[in-house]
């Protein structure tokens, strides 16, 4: 008898709780989660992406946190870090346990080959969890998000295209938004100085294949010679260790212009080998392996000296047009990683640290923690950020940035290499070092 009454008491409690308008305990903090490579071949995308990140939550919390209209008033917010170790095996497995565990509401992806955004992807849409991409090539993006039927609904790219043009009327309908533009621009210059005979490198994972299948045609059309390209002379598979075959055929056929796209790693075994078999062309123009600090000086002796690599983020980036939270500029960031790191520019800090901006914006517009209010917020975005203004082309789930191109240089600074823009297009920032050409 006393059982049943307890049962039948613990209904009508349950009753006068839901009638009464009782819900959850609202959160105590904002929970935002990232699955970066913190370790391995891609280290350079996750150290600076995460640091930019930290570093853009730490500036929220110094104002107290984000308002959430919802709760009327601000929570703090937390990042929660997992390292994939450059393995895209493990990103989804940990990007299902920050939102099955951890509960965030929010996932961010740094800057890093496209292979690593796809299981997050598949993991933001299985659990509505609003997911940013802190940089990148759109073309291997796009064409990886459309063949998902139905394509990603919960994933954002804020990237750079490689060659095709943005939407007629769209303010990045010009030249400097993609890495044709600049990296023509830069040939446009240097290239008739050269024979015009070019040689196309490319690892096969999709970043590189997804180059090699663009731009060997677009340097015809420039009006090169290109090398091989019939029997896809450079495409080679990740973790190759002899491009003897290669650099052979460069060599008998007088290469003097040099294009690809592969990771750090890579090119350092291929540069060295090339230098090793006395072949030195006198433009180097290569995408992804040249990006970070801790690349270049691992190719060793004087090996980075002039090669190039477009550029997507710089410590002089102006604040009026480039604007961080509170008062961090792009100059400022640039310092605090100095300061913490004593390493050089890692220009990731400022995809982490935008796509982060952009992340906050969209809670604070929603108002609410609800995974599909804010997902439509980000489609709404329209944002200056210390990376430039975020605009979506919403059914492209992108919004693309300005794109310069860099070249290494040797300084008499403890750390000895830096990468300075060589060549703009845009009247807002004007090259910080005079062109490299040809190869020393």
């Amino acid at each position: 008898m006393k059982k049943h009454s307890l049962t039948s008491l613990m209904i009508l409690l349950a009753c006068v709780l839901i009638f009464s308008g009782y819900t959850k305990a609202p959160a105590e903090e904002i929970l935002i989660g990232t699955p970066a490579p913190m370790t391995g071949m891609f280290a350079g995308f996750g150290e600076g992406g995460v640091f930019g990140m930290k570093a853009a939550v730490e500036d929220i919390n110094k104002q107290g946190g984000l308002y959430l209209k919802e709760y009327g008033k601000k929570l703090p917010v937390k990042l929660i870090v997992r390292d994939v170790e450059s393995d895209p095996m493990k990103t989804g497995t940990l990007a299902e346990d920050l939102c099955v565990r951890d509960k965030v509401h929010a996932l961010l992806s740094p800057d890093e080959p496209v292979t690593i955004h796809g299981p997050v992807a598949t993991i933001a849409d299985k659990y509505d969890v609003p997911h940013v991409i802190g940089g990148g090539p759109f073309e291997p993006w796009h064409f990886m998000r459309i063949e998902i039927k139905p394509p990603w609904e919960y994933s954002w790219l804020l990237g750079f295209r490689i060659v095709m043009p943005y939407p007629e009327g769209d303010f990045r309908a010009k030249p400097g938004y993609t890495i044709k533009d600049s990296w023509f621009g830069l040939m446009d210059e240097f290239g008739p100085k050269t024979n015009k005979i070019a040689g196309v490198l490319a690892s096969d994972d999709p970043d590189g294949v997804g180059w090699y299948g663009l731009f060997p045609g677009a340097l015809k059309e420039w009006g090169c010679k290109v090398v091989g390209i019939e029997k896809k002379l450079g495409l080679f598979p990740m973790g190759t260790t002899d491009f003897t075959p290669i650099i052979k055929e460069w060599k008998r056929n007088n290469v003097e212009v040099l294009w690809g796209n592969c990771p750090g790693p890579d090119w350092g075994t291929l540069w060295r080998q090339c230098h090793a078999q006395g072949f030195k062309p006198k433009i180097a123009m290569i995408g992804r392996a040249p990006l970070f600090y801790v690349d270049a000086k691992s190719w060793g002796g004087n090996l980075p000296w002039g090669v190039a690599v477009e550029v997507w983020w710089d410590s002089s980036y102006p604040p009026d047009a480039c604007p961080g939270i509170g008062g961090t500029t792009a100059k400022s960031l640039h310092e605090r990683w100095t300061k913490a790191t004593r390493q050089p520019l890692n220009p990731a800090i400022g995809h982490g640290y935008f796509e982060t901006q952009v992340i906050l914006d969209a809670i604070e517009r929603a108002g609410t923690l609800d995974g599909a209010e804010i997902n439509k917020a980000i489609a709404e975005t329209d944002l200056k950020t210390i990376c430039g203004r975020v605009k979506f082309i919403e059914e492209q789930h992108f919004s693309g940035i300005p794109l310069f191109v860099g070249q290494w240089v040797k300084t008499d600074k403890p750390h000895v290499w830096e990468l300075p823009i060589t060549y703009s297009q845009h009247d807002w920032l004007k090259p910080t070092h005079k062109p490299v050409f040809p190869l020393p």
